[in-house]
C-alpha cells in the first residue's frame, strides 16, 4: 500500500460532551424485589384485596364457570378481571354475583390469603452467591453497574463516532488512488461472493434482493455506497496500523484461520469459498480499521466511566 499517515490527530485532544448515567430507579427497585421472593409467605383471613391468594367456587350455567375450588390472585388479571375484581372486598363465606358477557357467576368466597414479604436483609442479598456482593448495598451496587456497562456502551458508539470524524478530518495523510480502488473492489469482491453463496449474481440483483442484505436497491448505488465508506475505511486502517505500534495489536494467522472457520460456520459453506470472499488481503485491511474504531470506542467508554463512576464498594 502506498498510502501513508502523515500526523495523526491526537484522539484523546477530541472534545466530548460526556452524557451523565441516569439509573433507572424503577428498574433497580423490581430487582431488588426479586431478591424477597423466595422469602414471601401467605397468611390466613381478613377481607381480599388485590394481590390477596382468593380461593372460591364459582356457580353458573355457564361450564367453564362451575368450579367446586379455584384459586387466583385478586387484581392479577391472569384469570378473569371481572371475577378477580369481584373479590376484592370480601371475606370467607361471602357470595356476589358479577354479569360476565357470557352470562352471570355466582362467586363464593372460601378462604383469603395475604401475601406477606418481608423487609429485604444482607442474608438475602449474600444468598444470591454473586462475586463480592455481601449486604443489600453490595446487590443495589451490582445493579447499578449492570445499568452503568449497558449505558456506557450505547454511548460508546455515539462518542467513538464523534471522535473518528474528528481523527479523520483532522490528520494528515497520502492518499494514493490506487489504494482507494483496491480497497472498493476488494469490498465489492465480498459482495459479490456472499450473492454467490446466496445463488444471485451481484450486477443483476434486484430491489427486492438488496432488500435486508444490504441498504441499495441496485448495484449502481452499492458502487457509490462503497467508494464512499472505503474512503473512510482506507483512513482508519492506516491509523490502526500507527495505534498498532503502540498497543501491540497484530493480525495473525490464527486469527485468520478461526475467522474463516466462523465464516463457513456462519454461511453454511467451504473454507475454500470462504477464503475466496475474503482474501487474507482484505482481512487484513478490515482488521487493522476495525482496529482503530474499537481504540476510539474503548477510550470513549473509559471516559464515560471515568464521569460517571459508581458507589464505593460494600
Amino acid at each position: 500500500m502506498q498510502s501513508k499517515l502523515v500526523a495523526a490527530k491526537d484522539y484523546h485532544e477530541v472534545a466530548l460532551d460526556i452524557p451523565a448515567f441516569v439509573p433507572d430507579q424503577a428498574a433497580l427497585q423490581k430487582e431488588l424485589d426479586r431478591l424477597r421472593n423466595p422469602y414471601v409467605t401467605w397468611e390466613p383471613g381478613g377481607t381480599a384485596a388485590a394481590g390477596d391468594m382468593v380461593r372460591c367456587s364459582l356457580r353458573s350455567a355457564l361450564p367453564r364457570f362451575q368450579k367446586d375450588s379455584i384459586r387466583f390472585v385478586a387484581g392479577s388479571g391472569m384469570y378473569n378481571p371481572t371475577l378477580e375484581a369481584l373479590a376484592i372486598g370480601m371475606q370467607a363465606g361471602e357470595t356476589r354475583t358479577a354479569t360476565l358477557p357470557e352470562g352471570e357467576v355466582a362467586l363464593t368466597v372460601q378462604a383469603v390469603q395475604k401475601r406477606v414479604v418481608p423487609a429485604l436483609t444482607d442474608e438475602m442479598a449474600a444468598a444470591c452467591k454473586l462475586p463480592g456482593v455481601r449486604t443489600v448495598a453490595g446487590y443495589r451496587r451490582y445493579l447499578l453497574a449492570q445499568q452503568r456497562d449497558k449505558a456506557a456502551a450505547q454511548a460508546a458508539w455515539t462518542l467513538a463516532a464523534r471522535i473518528k470524524r474528528a481523527v479523520l478530518d483532522e490528520s494528515v495523510f497520502v492518499l494514493c488512488k490506487a489504494d482507494w480502488k483496491q480497497a472498493v473492489e476488494r469490498e465489492l469482491d465480498r459482495c459479490r461472493a456472499i450473492a454467490r453463496q446466496s445463488g444471485m449474481v451481484l450486477e443483476q440483483m434486484t430491489p427486492e434482493q438488496f432488500a435486508g442484505n444490504i441498504p441499495v436497491k441496485s448495484y449502481a448505488e452499492l458502487v457509490a455506497m462503497t467508494q464512499d465508506t472505503c474512503f473512510d475505511s482506507l483512513r482508519c486502517c492506516l491509523l490502526g496500523q500507527h495505534y498498532a505500534q503502540n498497543d501491540g495489536f497484530a493480525v495473525t494467522e490464527a486469527g485468520y484461520a478461526a475467522f474463516l472457520q466462523d465464516y463457513a460456520a456462519t454461511w453454511h459453506t467451504t473454507a475454500e469459498e470462504a477464503r475466496a470472499a475474503m482474501p487474507k488481503e482484505t482481512y487484513t485491511f478490515n482488521q487493522y480499521a476495525a482496529h482503530a474504531e474499537e481504540v476510539w470506542r474503548a477510550h470513549a467508554d473509559r471516559l464515560y466511566r471515568d464521569k460517571n463512576p459508581l458507589p464505593d464498594a460494600e
